[in-house]
């Protein structure tokens, strides 16, 4: 039985299956997804996440 490998996002600190990136990027699928509908910048998104987690 094969070990489910994981990874953990830099925006969003969640550890994920590898199947939820991008090959040749360290952050989810959904977080780009967002920016890239949103028109906000990864460090934006970064500090979102950051204070969602904060408060």
């Amino acid at each position: 039985m094969a070990r489910t490998r994981k990874r953990t996002c830099d925006v969003t600190g969640v550890t994920t299956s590898m199947n939820n990136f991008y090959s040749n990027q360290s952050h989810v699928k959904a977080v780009d997804n967002l920016r890239r509908s949103t028109g906000a910048t990864k460090k934006q998104m970064r500090t979102m996440f950051n204070n969602l987690t904060t408060y």
